[in-house]
């Protein structure tokens, strides 16, 4: 096979690879491959080998910033919010289905333990647990 072959196919894998990942980190790889097809053409092996892996660390380098703004800017753990006290924003009503809780500058959907318990706006409330992307509560 030739080289300009090799690396055509790996770029196109690895890009394809990317897919498959939850962040944009192969898809540089992948670049660094297509740089290295066109620089075989007319130069060696090692050549070949030092432009994929600048041209692969140059881009991861350079465009990791960027594509961290495009991630979520803030990721909630279960930890950091059971147990916390929270200010509800909609009256919680498990039997209407209504009610949300604001905090940490978040809003949750939240339901009260008891069905029987109706949490006004306003009124604040401890975490009990995170179930899922709702909060159970209760009145402080």
């Amino acid at each position: 096979m030739e080289a300009w072959v090799f690396w055509l196919v790996l770029g196109v894998i690895l890009m394809v690879a990317e897919i498959l990942t939850p962040t944009f980190f192969i898809f540089w790889f992948g670049v660094g491959a297509l740089a290295a097809s066109l620089v075989s053409l007319y130069l060696g092996v090692y050549v070949q080998i030092i432009v994929f892996a600048a041209v692969s660390i140059v881009l991861v380098f350079f465009t990791r910033r960027l594509v961290q703004n495009w991630e979520s800017p803030r990721k909630i753990h279960v930890e950091e919010i059971a147990g916390k006290v929270a200010i509800v924003i909609e009256t919680i009503d498990n039997r209407k289905g209504t009610g949300l809780v604001k905090i940490n500058g978040d809003v949750w959907r939240a339901y009260v333990e008891d069905d029987d318990e109706i949490i006004e706006k306003g009124e604040h409330v401890k975490i009990m647990k995170v179930e899922g992307a709702h909060v159970v509560v209760k009145r402080v």
